[in-house]
């Protein structure tokens, strides 16, 4: 009788192809013989016969990648079949191992099953996957053979670089020029003035206001912005990096009277960012941009038929001052049942939000961007930021954008015009603080996108 020395791995053929000669490599890196249909079967082999042989006669362990799609395939579903019958035969009541690529109904064969999250986490699943083998399972290894095989599929369907120019945009707005001067009004003359900020943002230092509002006799000390990010403010005790997070927490603030002048709407995110997302009111149809170097259109809201939902893009944005000022732009989606009031299931909010686009590829997310980054600075190469009177943070439009030296030919393809397409729902995590200048992000890099498509 043969050993049974095998990992099977089961999965949808083409949609699970990427998973599956990612985690074949893996397994098989870590030492263990592994079948799959895309690396062994070739023009002309009986691929049923094989398939059902290996099952039956080698599998050691069957690893289904399971996701809506996979299991709905028949050839899958012929699959669990065969290896729940071999599982009933050998007394292996956990033969096969769901892996969970997204949410999905489970096939009554493996209701039982504990499945392995790889939906959250790629590297977490593996980490747990090879645990359970070496562990609970004790799935014997191999002499790591087929790794070159693994190794020389993954080049065959990869991409390669070509030496072409390529032009890449950011999300990032550069500063063209910051208020000149930080004010601080002291506590004696706080409660007597708060009225004159009027719209202009403020922050409380202690029983102080900063602000970049000047306010005549009353006593505010001022200092250059420039100087108050290079050096702090002295006087006062604030050194560098408090007073780089004190602007970073007054520009954000005006970037966000800014939006609500423009008739946006505020969505507090459980990650304590702020969701600024067009509502009614705002432009309904597609948006044109006309800059030089960029042009296009692109619709920022609409219906959804299917889901019964509005859709409504939206941004997030971070001012940071390194390594120099800017201010960063992250798309957003949100939902709504009247195009006034958010879903109020967090849950479902959340599962929407990606979900929903999961299908849209770069070009889109790009375009939308620009969209409303032409619609909100009135279709100029400016966008004025209010800070005080005559204090304006003045950023430039369109984003930056960069030149790589080489180029991948087909990542930047068109996607499909379909603003609704039909997908399945997958979680989404949340990313960092908005009013809190993050050190290790400021070391990071602009997220780019190419001409043809986006990050």
């Amino acid at each position: 009788m043969p050993k049974r020395d095998i990992i099977f791995i089961s999965h949808a053929a083409p949609e699970d192809n990427p998973f599956t000669l990612w985690l074949g490599a893996k397994l098989s890196a870590s030492g263990y013989d592994v079948w799959a249909d895309i690396l062994r079967l070739s023009g002309g082999d009986d691929w049923q016969r094989k398939l059902e042989s290996a099952i039956r006669e080698r599998a050691c362990k069957v690893l289904l990648v399971a996701n809506p799609v996979s299991v709905a395939k028949q050839g899958v579903r012929n699959e669990i079949q065969i290896a729940s019958d071999v599982g009933r035969k050998i007394k292996d009541t956990e033969f096969i191992i769901p892996l969970k690529t997204a949410p999905f109904d489970k096939p009554f064969l493996i209701a039982h099953a504990q499945y392995i999250d790889f939906e959250s986490s790629w590297a977490e699943g593996l980490g747990r996957l090879l645990k359970d083998l070496e562990d609970t399972y004790k799935a014997p290894k191999g002499h790591g053979t087929q790794l070159d095989a693994w190794t020389s599929l993954q080049l065959l369907h990869g991409k390669t670089a070509v030496d072409r120019t390529e032009t890449l945009i950011s999300n990032w707005l550069e500063v063209r020029r910051l208020p000149a001067f930080v004010y601080y009004l002291p506590p004696a003359a706080a409660q007597f003035h708060l009225g004159a900020f009027g719209k202009y943002p403020r922050i409380d230092f202690g029983e102080g206001i900063f602000s970049s509002q000047p306010i005549p006799r009353s006593g505010q000390i001022s200092l250059p912005t420039r100087d108050f990010l290079e050096s702090g403010f002295p006087a006062l005790g604030i050194q560098v990096d408090d007073a780089r997070r004190r602007f970073t927490a007054l520009a954000n603030e005006a970037l966000g009277i800014l939006f609500e002048m423009k008739g946006l709407n505020r969505y507090g995110m459980a990650n304590r960012q702020t969701n600024w997302w067009l509502g009614k009111g705002s432009p309904e149809g597609r948006i044109g941009f006309r800059w030089p170097e960029w042009n296009g259109s692109r619709q920022l809201q609409g219906h959804s038929t299917k889901r019964k939902v509005e859709w409504h893009f939206g941004v997030s944005t971070a001012f940071r001052t390194r390594p120099f000022p800017h201010v960063r732009i992250k798309s957003r989606l949100l939902f709504t049942e009247d195009g006034k009031e958010p879903l109020k299931s967090t849950a479902r909010m959340q599962r929407l939000r990606k979900s929903f686009a999961k299908s849209w590829r770069n070009a889109r997310w790009r375009d939308m961007m620009l969209a409303f980054l032409y619609w909100i600075g009135d279709g100029t190469t400016i966008l004025n930021v209010p800070m005080g009177a005559n204090e304006d943070l003045v950023l430039s439009l369109p984003p930056m954008a960069f030149e790589s030296p080489i180029s991948i030919p087909g990542i930047g393809s068109q996607d499909e015009e379909d603003d609704d397409p039909d997908i399945e729902f997958i979680d989404e995590e949340e990313g960092p603080l908005e009013n809190e200048e993050d050190e290790e992000d400021e070391e990071g890099e602009a997220e780019t996108s190419a001409v043809e498509g986006q990050a």
